[in-house]
């Protein structure tokens, strides 16, 4: 398990520049930053649903919204971390949606939950469970085994762009496209990111998940996973490219996408 950081509200920069152009919009560099929290078991099948941190708490676009029933687990903190608190009651949620999936494929109630060692990070949280084993992995090789970072946080950070991109090409349909681009963008909340954030996890495929334990636990990696892995961020960049030119942006090349992925990018307000 790990977390990330996401700018949720960002547009490829030719994109970006066209709207600009026909706009009275400002744009500055992003401050829109969430991290989102995502873990999910050895074999892939099984997805723990994310811990979205947001800096701010009370929020105008989650008024009159009934946040236990959000599909992220929604938490505050100024600088967007995880802290001690945040995570232990997390662990409380994770315990029983664990219970759940062991018996589901009829298994023990047994569980190593494997952790990378930072402040955050409490070091009892084992005794928070008699089922769960918490691992924690020594500093100096946590970023090179870690199994979110072997392609699993950038395939759902990829995936996050194409469900917008999904969406606003919906949106579109056969209307003055700019004109439609710029009310979605504007009318686009944190409310929509938490459902699309969740759809994007849900669309990480178990080979994802399974291949990123290639370096920590390479017994464990099923048959192709490898290959179906390496497979699905090209997709997805297409994906995204394609749904661009199909809304009117036939100026955004593959290079804008590939930097839209890697780099915090701007954010349109």
């Amino acid at each position: 398990m790990d977390e990330t950081g996401l700018f949720w509200k960002r547009l490829p920069a030719r994109m970006l520049l066209s709207l600009e152009e026909k706009s009275a919009l400002g744009c500055k560099a992003a401050r829109d930053l969430l991290t989102p929290r995502l873990g999910g078991s050895a074999a892939g099948g099984f997805k723990v649903k994310l811990l979205l941190l947001y800096p701010l708490e009370n929020l105008h676009a989650l008024k009159g919204c009934s946040r236990p029933n959000l599909p992220v687990v929604w938490r505050s903190h100024k600088e967007a971390w995880v802290t001690t608190s945040i995570l232990q009651e997390w662990f409380v949620h994770f315990c029983p949606a664990v219970e759940r999936d062991c018996a589901w494929y009829g298994l023990p109630y047994k569980a190593l939950l494997i952790l990378d060692r930072a402040p955050g990070h409490p070091g009892n949280l084992d005794d928070l469970s008699d089922h769960v084993r918490v691992l924690y992995l020594p500093k100096k090789t946590m970023a090179l085994v870690q199994p979110m970072n072997q392609g699993i946080v950038a395939t759902f950070k990829a995936f996050y762009p194409r469900t917008v991109f999904r969406l606003l090409a919906l949106r579109v349909g056969g209307r003055d496209q700019q004109s439609v681009v710029l009310d979605f963008w504007r009318d686009y909340s944190i409310l929509d990111t938490a459902y699309n954030i969740s759809e994007s996890w849900e669309e990480v495929p178990p080979a994802t998940l399974n291949g990123g334990w290639r370096k920590l636990w390479r017994e464990g990696i099923q048959q192709d996973a490898n290959r179906l892995h390496v497979a699905t961020l090209p997709q997805i960049l297409q994906d995204i490219l394609a749904l661009a030119h199909g809304v009117g942006f036939r100026e955004v090349t593959e290079a804008d996408v590939v930097e839209l992925l890697q780099s915090p990018g701007r954010a349109l307000q």
